[in-house]
C-alpha cells in the first residue's frame, strides 16, 4: 500500500526573509536607543511615525507607515514621553508662555492655563505625538468667552445678571415690610368689622368680602414668610455672583495672554494644531553617528 506523506505541500526556505525582517526590528530599536543617546529628538520622531513626519515635516505624502515597526515601543510610551518633552516644554517656554506643566505621573503631563490664583487645569500635553488635548468644557467655554467679547459680553453675564435682578426683587419684599404692616392692619380692622355683621342675614357681599380679606391676609403672610428668609437668599445669590465673577475673570486673563501671545485667538488655534509641525521642523536635522551601533546600510 502506498504510504500517504504527512504533508503533500512543499515548503519553501523562507530563512532570508525571516532573517531579513528580524534584522529590520533589530535595526528599528537600535536606530531608537540611538537616536535617544544622541539627543536627536528629531529622529526619534520620524522613527515613531515616518508617515506623519514625511507629510507634517516633509511636506511629503511618499512614505509608507512604519506602524508595524513604532509597535515595537508601544510599552516604552510613558519612558519616551518622559524623555521627549524635556526640549519640547522648553520650546513651549517660549511660544506658549501661558501654559504650565505637572507630571502626575512618568510621561503624563497637566496642563494649566496660568500662574494666577485658581488657575484652570485646562487639559493635558502629549509629548509623543507633540499636541495639546485640551478639556471640552474648559476650551470650549474660553472659545465662546472670546465671542462674546466682541460684543462686550462676558461668558456668565446672563447668570450674573438674573441673580442681580432676584436680588433686586428679594430687596423690595424687605422694603415693602412697612406698607404690608399697614395694610395687615387695615384688614384686621376691616375683618373685625365683618366679624361683627356675621348673622343668618348677612349679604352675599359681606362673605365674599370677607373671603377677600382672608385671602389677601394670607398672601401677606406667605410674603413675609419669604421676606424673613430674604437675606438668606441674597447671601446665597451673592455667592454665585461672586463666583461667576471670578470665572469670568479668569476668563478674561486667559484671552488677555492669548492676545498677548498670538494677537487673537484664531491664531492661537492656528498654533495649536500646527504644533507638530512647527515644533518638529526646528529641532536640528543630523544623522546618527558612526559609533551608535547597527546603522542602515
Amino acid at each position: 500500500m502506498e504510504q500517504t506523506p504527512y504533508l503533500k505541500t512543499e515548503i519553501p526556505d523562507i530563512f532570508a526573509p525571516l532573517s531579513d525582517k528580524l534584522r529590520a526590528k533589530m535595526q528599528y530599536l537600535s536606530d531608537v536607543q540611538q537616536a535617544i543617546a544622541e539627543d536627536n529628538n528629531r529622529l526619534v520622531y520620524q522613527l515613531l511615525d515616518a508617515k506623519k513626519y514625511a507629510t507634517l515635516v516633509e511636506d511629503t505624502e511618499d512614505v509608507e507607515s512604519n506602524r508595524s515597526e513604532s509597535l515595537l515601543v508601544d510599552d516604552l510610551q510613558n519612558e519616551l514621553s518622559h524623555h521627549l518633552s524635556t526640549h519640547l516644554i522648553e520650546y513651549l517656554e517660549e511660544h506658549f508662555p501661558f501654559f504650565y506643566y505637572e507630571e502626575d505621573e512618568l510621561g503624563v503631563y497637566q496642563v494649566y492655563f496660568g500662574n494666577w490664583w485658581d488657575r484652570r487645569q485646562f487639559g493635558i500635553l502629549d509629548p509623543l505625538t507633540v499636541s495639546f488635548i485640551f478639556h471640552d468644557e474648559e476650551y470650549n467655554m474660553l472659545a465662546q468667552a472670546v465671542e462674546l467679547a466682541a460684543s462686550n459680553r462676558r461668558y456668565h453675564t446672563d447668570v450674573i445678571e438674573d441673580a442681580t435682578h432676584t436680588n433686586e426683587e428679594l430687596q423690595k419684599l424687605v422694603d415693602g415690610q412697612a406698607v404690608r404692616n399697614n395694610e395687615r392692619v387695615q384688614l384686621n380692622l376691616e375683618m373685625q368689622q365683618l366679624e361683627d355683621k356675621r348673622g343668618i342675614f348677612q349679604s352675599a357681599e359681606t362673605k365674599d368680602r370677607r373671603t377677600q380679606v382672608e385671602t389677601r391676609l394670607a398672601q401677606l403672610d406667605a410674603i413675609d414668610e419669604k421676606a424673613a428668609r430674604v437675606p438668606d437668599l441674597i447671601a446665597e445669590n451673592n455667592t454665585l455672583i461672586l463666583y461667576y465673577s471670578k470665572e469670568d475673570t479668569i476668563l478674561i486673563y486667559e484671552q488677555r495672554a492669548i492676545d498677548e501671545q498670538f494677537e487673537n485667538f484664531a491664531n492661537f488655534e492656528t498654533a495649536v494644531n500646527n504644533l507638530y509641525k512647527d515644533y518638529v521642523s526646528q529641532l536640528p536635522s543630523k544623522l546618527l553617528t558612526d559609533e551608535g551601533g547597527m546603522l542602515h546600510d
